[in-house]
């Protein structure tokens, strides 16, 4: 039967979606980290200081518009005066935005005359999804996206008058919900341009092109309004979230795209690739979650993407696994990680790839039975693909039931119990102007209210600006912006230690810990290590002007410290990545040091080389930084830099007289023989 003979089967999935994702926040409420990021900007609005981060301060911190449009309204709604209760309106939006995702993906099935059973599967497998159904409820603006990636598919395969214009608006609302669905457009055009038929289409790909053409105007004009406020109210459509995960990993080139794409089936496997993630909990890869599942998820997701490659297949199915494809092709390749948000929208085109083929395999067993009749093969066929169907279905309610375990066990312990709690108590403790220097930037960020230099800069323009001085060392940053507090988990405050072991100790204190550890060694649930990585933080203070050593012994440096003499001049043998820093005599006006590789073996070797290091001279004071000198050094391929070189400069003038110079060495792509030497730096 299909699902012409029944036209409420829209209605009750778009019911039963709102259902589950309601009944999921209630017993999990969780909100992700990133909502309070976004959140943040959105009360800002709503309380008429902007929309920013930072209030006079014009940055561009969030990537979604409707993400940080409709939480506006929600906290609108309740007067600006329950977070709470905006995130819970929030919430119902989005669980009506999973709902229409539901129901039009009952219409495309009806349009395309699929049986019911695999429209119910369809159904059963977008609402039993774990990251589908979590990122719906925990803030995030994953529930518009798939809503309007099932509104595309639908206005794909529903040839008419308006298809132009649904087509249209359906892209708006992917430019709308994020800015990077332009893949996702362009991917999901191509490949019903690519496997056109024309029987099944009644279209000629001539005709396609004209349609998408027509559709992507109706685009402009929609997204128009938000391109050109982005651009008069931030200076740049470009949202500055997008500009601080640049410079995070190697360059990126379209010909890295195209071998990531030809390997990713066999790269299937790996954690580094996207696609294995499909279908499995958010950050499964931490540990605590199955080896088979994460095997059984990666073959499933890998199969997805090859189904576009046999050509007897429907139309909408290769489509749809193309559109799969080319998605973990980017993702697996342009950002610096996996990250979890941003697979429900391929875990969308699997689901509908599967229920697509169970549509095929169901018509192909009934008009084989209507050729045999006396045959008991076409029906052993359905039986079969139903079962398969429902060992999947059977596999995602399992994983959605732990992880929901696993969620509502992070939102108590991790989010309320640990990260709002600092937040909150660097808002009691801190001072109005403080900065605060973290990794996790949600719960802390919202809840202390302080400006905040977070890691890779997503709310500061000093961060990114620091990281293009000095790179993506902490210690390095740190020392450059000077801020006023660090939240450090264990894992973190080591690296620093080993990296600049001064750092810590001479500069800043330690004020507070916080941890729920404790607690979540005694909870008996899947994904465990992936809550133990936030279970335990540190809250330093930094020692007021006048803590700094005030002679040449704040040296940092991976190895052991030596000294050498070469051209009778004294050096110090400081590994890279390595620093000193030393206190500039209040009346000092120039500087001369030298610098450089001297050690011939750390250029002269067969096999281990140096690949060059960046020098870098900085002074600080005033609480500003001023860069006097940035080259990279490489004697290999210069022979010029096989000596001993030397600097000399005019410093800035410091009004306290409390400036200090700090010498840094930065690695290339590896540290291997990065022998870096300085001299004590002479002032005059």
């Amino acid at each position: 039967m299909t699902l012409r003979q029944s036209p409420r089967t829209a209605r009750v999935a778009f019911l039963l979606a709102v259902m589950v994702a309601l009944g999921f926040a209630a017993y999990t409420q969780h909100a992700w980290e990133d909502y309070y990021i976004t959140y943040r900007s959105s009360k800002n609005l709503a309380t008429g200081h902007g929309l920013v981060f930072n209030v006079g301060d014009r940055l561009h911190t969030f990537t979604s518009p409707l993400g940080v449009l409709l939480p506006a309204v929600a906290s609108l709604l309740t007067g600006n005066s329950s977070d709470p209760a905006a995130l819970w309106i929030f919430r119902v939006m989005c669980a009506c935005a999973l709902g229409g995702a539901a129901a039009l993906l009952v219409l495309t099935a009806r349009r395309l005359n699929y049986a019911r059973v695999a429209a119910f599967f369809l159904v059963a497998w977008l609402l039993t999804d774990a990251k589908i159904v979590d990122f719906t409820i925990n803030g995030m603006e994953t529930a518009f996206m798939l809503l309007f990636l099932a509104y595309a598919l639908w206005a794909h395969v529903s040839a008419g008058p308006r298809q132009w214009l649904h087509l249209g608006a359906a892209w708006a609302g992917l430019m709308w919900t994020r800015p990077d669905s332009f893949v996702y457009i362009g991917l999901i055009a191509a490949g019903f341009f690519l496997f056109n038929d024309e029987l099944q289409s009644g279209a000629t790909r001539r005709r396609l092109l004209r349609l998408f053409i027509r559709a992507g105007l109706v685009t402009s004009a929609l997204y128009l309004p938000w391109l050109l406020f982005a651009t008069t109210y931030y200076g740049t459509a470009v949202p500055h979230t997008i500009t601080a995960k640049s410079g995070i990993g190697d360059p990126r080139t379209i010909e890295g795209l195209l071998k990531t794409a030809l390997h990713l089936p066999l790269n299937g496997w790996l954690e580094a690739a996207s696609i294995k993630g499909t279908f499995l909990p958010a950050y499964y890869m931490i540990g605590g979650w199955p080896e088979s599942l994460a095997q059984l998820g990666a073959a499933l997701a890998v199969f997805c993407s090859l189904l576009w490659l046999l050509p007897f297949l429907r139309l909408e199915t290769r489509a749809a696994s193309f559109a799969f494809f080319g998605a973990h092709a980017y993702l697996s390749y342009y950002p610096y990680f996996p990250f979890p948000w941003y697979l429900p929208s391929t875990a969308f085109l699997a689901i509908f790839t599967l229920g697509s083929l169970l549509a095929q395999v169901w018509r192909a067993a009934e008009l084989w039975g209507a050729m045999e009749p006396v045959s008991d093969r076409p029906r052993r066929l359905r039986v079969f693909a139903v079962m398969i169907a429902a060992l999947l279905l059977a596999g995602a309610v399992w994983t959605t039931g732990q992880a929901a375990r696993e969620l509502a066990a992070q939102q108590k312990y991790v989010e309320e119990g640990n990260r709002r709690k600092i937040g909150e108590w660097l808002h009691a403790n801190a001072k109005p102007g403080d900065t605060v220097f973290m990794e996790p930037l949600g719960y802390i960020g919202f809840y202390s209210g302080l400006k905040t230099y977070d890691f890779p800069g997503m709310s500061s323009r000093e961060m990114v600006a620091a990281r293009e001085r000095v790179g993506n060392d902490w210690a390095s940053l740190i020392e450059n912006l000077r801020p006023g507090w660090l939240v450090l988990r264990p894992a973190e405050a080591n690296q620093l230690n080993q990296a600049a072991p001064a750092l810590l100790g001479s500069s800043y204190a330690v004020a507070q810990d916080f941890s729920v550890a404790d607690q979540l060694s005694r909870l008996n649930i899947m994904g465990r290590r992936y809550l133990e990585n936030d279970a335990r933080f540190t809250v330093y203070r930094f020692l007021r002007a006048g803590s700094f050593k005030t002679e040449l012994a704040e040296i940092s440096s991976p190895f052991d410290v030596s000294r050498l003499t070469l051209e009778g001049v004294m050096l110090s043998l400081v590994h890279a990545p390595g620093r000193m820093v030393v206190k500039i005599p209040r009346k000092a006006t120039t500087v001369t040091v030298a610098y450089g590789f001297p050690p011939p073996g750390a250029y002269s070797g067969d096999r281990d080389r140096t690949d060059g290091a960046t020098f870098q001279i900085e002074w600080q004071g005033d609480d500003r930084a001023v860069l006097l000198y940035s080259e990279l050094i490489d004697p290999v391929n210069n022979p010029a830099h096989r000596k001993l070189l030397h600097f000399k400069a005019d410093l800035p003038v410091s009004t306290s007289g409390n400036a200090r110079l700090v010498l840094r060495t930065l690695p290339g792509a590896t540290t291997t023989m990065d022998w870096t030497c300085w001299s004590v730096p002479e002032f005059r």
